[in-house]
């Protein structure tokens, strides 16, 4: 469905925008959202470009998106081929999903010598209902400190959450078309392609699997954890786990990784929290069931003597926001959700909001005591700051999906927000 049938994001005008762009994609999410992002440029006059890196690249590089190249060489050639992709073609814009992977890192590093905009396309900082789409780089990448601080206006209109229908299943479905391509395909016609996950996709879907198989196990869990935590007298702290292999993890997060984190934060817990406080650790929605967080959790506890510590697999997290003194997280969006709360939040990585008055700057030990609420007024500007310039409307599959990539096209049509 073209964007012109759509309520579409209004946009700066025509005269505005840059002149032959020209747009180069990297990997995207495993959809045909960057095809039907590619789709709506040409429909404005750009010109768009893919390079992929393995089968699956190239079976949602839909028809009308555009030219493809697969590239088939050792990683370390990829520097060189990029730069003569961005020479020879003009390229003008480089897009792609987050700035962690290396096939990306290096691209971007390319684009920045040869002075190409770069914009980097990634779920929302705030969800659900809205995507990012940020110049430059995200995480401890990001401008978004600095231009919040420096109190930019951007020219662009309130980006308001819209409930759009999901489905897991459609979901699950394009993820395993995406790996099962690779499994087939790869070996032949992409011999050095290599995932940048930290599991292989068999490991992966044996853990999802195994979650499958343990389901009434696991609800009966859960059903148990909530009703400790709704029946505690005392304050309620929740630590949200995030994806080992994100990113925001591996480049942005804690020392050692989220296992480390999860150590340090039980540690102290144990060592300075109020002895009426409880601890709890929520594991992420789609963690694939491979790390035994629960084994874990419970072997931290007894090397603690704490049995103040609560392992949660699902549940309503604004409810248990809501329900809680403070959050501490690595580097999660769950931060920015519970500033939207005004609730505490202490980070223990680097995130775009952990700034002064929105989140507590004390030591760890200090805020299981005494946790210092974030600035109502401070969170408002944040959140309309990123409202007006990274978040736009939609999502990468279901029924977002459409007026997501008419409103990320938009976007990078129009200039960059800072």
């Amino acid at each position: 469905m073209p964007c012109a049938r759509l309520a579409r994001l209004p946009i700066p005008k025509m005269t505005d925008r840059l002149p032959v762009r020209r747009f180069l994609f990297l990997q995207g999410p495993s959809s045909p959202f960057f095809a039907r992002v590619a789709r709506e440029l040409r429909r404005s006059g750009a010109e768009t470009l893919r390079v992929g890196t393995c089968p699956g690249d190239r079976l949602f590089w839909l028809q009308g998106a555009g030219d493809y190249i697969a590239f088939r060489k050792p990683p370390e050639d990829w520097p060189e081929t990029a730069r003569a992709i961005m020479k020879d073609g003009a390229i003008t814009d480089l897009v792609c999903l987050g700035d962690g992977r290396p096939f990306h890192r290096d691209a971007i590093g390319v684009a920045r010598d040869l002075g190409v905009r770069i914009s980097i396309v990634e779920q929302g900082y705030l969800r659900p209902g809205l995507l990012t789409i940020e110049p430059n780089g995200m995480g401890g990448n990001s401008g978004i400190p600095a231009a919040f601080e420096a109190d930019r206006q951007s020219q662009f209109p309130v980006a308001e959450p819209r409930s759009f229908k999901s489905s897991f299943l459609l979901y699950a479905a394009y993820d395993v078309a995406f790996h099962f391509a690779n499994l087939v395909g790869a070996p032949f016609a992409y011999p050095h392609y290599r995932n940048h996950a930290l599991h292989g996709t068999l490991d992966e879907w044996r853990g999802w699997i195994g979650k499958a198989l343990k389901r009434p196990a696991r609800r009966k869990a859960r059903d148990e954890a909530l009703a400790e935590i709704e029946h505690h007298d005392g304050r309620v702290f929740l630590f949200p786990l995030q994806l080992e292999t994100d990113y925001q993890i591996r480049q942005h997060g804690y020392r050692d990784g989220l296992r480390t984190a999860l150590a340090d934060v039980v540690s102290s817990f144990a060592a300075h929290a109020p002895k009426d406080a409880l601890l709890v650790v929520k594991v992420h929605p789609i963690d694939n069931g491979l790390t035994p967080w629960a084994a874990i959790i419970e072997d931290l506890k007894r090397q603690h003597g704490c049995e103040r510590v609560v392992f949660l697999d699902g549940g309503d997290l604004e409810r248990l926001m809501q329900r809680s003194a403070g959050i501490v997280t690595v580097n999660s969006t769950v931060g920015l959700s519970a500033l939207s709360h005004g609730r505490p939040v202490k980070v223990l990585g680097s995130a775009i909001y952990d700034l002064e008055g929105l989140t507590d700057d004390q030591a760890l030990e200090r805020f299981w005591q005494a946790p210092l609420a974030p600035s109502p007024a401070r969170v408002s500007d944040f959140l309309t700051f990123l409202k007006t310039t990274v978040l736009v409307p939609g999502a990468f599959e279901g029924e977002g999906a459409i007026p997501g990539a008419c409103a990320v096209a938009d976007r990078l049509l129009a200039p960059p927000p800072f």
